[in-house]
């Protein structure tokens, strides 16, 4: 009942990845007994207070959902269809996105984007 399929085998052979593997955690929102089936990736500042860009998306860190050329390197094979939304702060007039704290904010001219789970992210202990 391991929650990443990820065999023990292939993370031996990806020990750079590791340390961005962190625990999921909502207190917040009230879900972290719920985490939810979505890949999110996020440019976020040191202090976890501004996003540069954040992806939600239905895509795996895979060479079948991302693609690898093929043939020489002249065609690009996608194994899988994926969908996702990008939000850029460019799209809404913004340099970054400021983080809300609270993603069920009072007022609905809250200005923050609204991270479906809790910030910083906690990391995997060394066991």
């Amino acid at each position: 009942g391991g929650s990443l399929p990820y065999s023990i085998q292939t993370a031996q052979k990806q020990i750079w990845l590791h340390s961005y593997f962190h625990g999921w955690r909502a207190e917040t929102s009230g879900r972290s007994r719920a985490m939810p089936h979505i890949k999110t990736y996020m440019r976020a500042s040191a202090d976890f207070s501004q996003l540069a860009w954040f992806l939600v998306t239905s895509a795996n860190l895979s060479k079948a959902a991302w693609g690898a050329l093929e043939k020489n390197n002249t065609q690009m094979m996608i194994r899988s269809y994926e969908l996702g939304i990008l939000y850029l702060p460019s799209a809404f007039n913004m340099s970054a996105f400021s983080v809300e704290k609270n993603i069920f904010p009072v007022s609905s001219s809250s200005t923050g984007f609204p991270v479906p789970f809790d910030l910083p992210p906690l990391r995997y202990s060394t066991k």
